[in-house]
């Protein structure tokens, strides 16, 4: 069992299904030191950025009080995002690069051997493609950590859920869906 695993945070509700579903498989454990961070300069506006980030907190105080967890929040700086997104053939692909990177970068400054993410449990993101571009960011002093098996976590916890992955280009879609494509039908 993983006795201090980094997993970068992007939404409370996220957070809580990545932890049971690895509780679950067995590869972490009530003793496991964890440290969240909180790195997402894609989430827009910065109102939706502080709501995810308050949550996240939420989560901590009161559904982990008992457990050892540890919120790191590197500062929000959303031209970060769209740097990273320049030239890219899917603005998703630079964004995971990005956030994963920085996250692999902060596990291995800090001695912290093994790694996950949220974003390898929400229904928001290409599960696929985030493991690959974590995959090639391991090396012999940080691992990947994700559930092996696909675990039902549909119902809401009661924390702040989003309807968004987070960025202005899908923040931008839902309103379109949601306003534009229903009054044409």
């Amino acid at each position: 069992m993983i006795d201090k695993i980094l997993i970068h945070t992007c939404c409370a509700d996220c957070l809580i299904h990545l932890i049971e579903a690895l509780e679950e498989e067995k590869q972490i454990g009530n003793s496991t030191k964890i440290s969240l961070y909180f790195y997402n300069p894609n989430i827009h506006p910065k109102t939706e950025y502080m709501e995810r980030l308050h949550a996240v907190k939420l989560v901590i105080n009161e559904k982990y009080a008992d457990r050892d967890i540890k919120l790191v929040v590197p500062d929000y700086k959303p031209q970060e995002y769209f740097e990273s997104i320049v030239g890219k053939e899917k603005r998703c692909i630079g964004c995971w690069e990005l956030r994963l990177t920085k996250t692999f970068e902060y596990a291995k400054e800090k001695g912290l051997k093994y790694v996950s993410s949220t974003l390898l449990g929400s229904h928001y993101q290409d599960k696929e493609a985030i493991e690959k571009i974590a995959k090639e960011l391991e090396d012999n002093d940080t691992k990947l950590v994700y559930p092996l098996k696909e675990h039902d976590h549909s119902i809401n916890r009661g924390f702040y859920k989003q309807n968004f992955c987070g960025c202005c280009y899908s923040l931008n879609e839902k309103l379109y869906d949601k306003y534009v494509k229903k009054s044409q039908s």
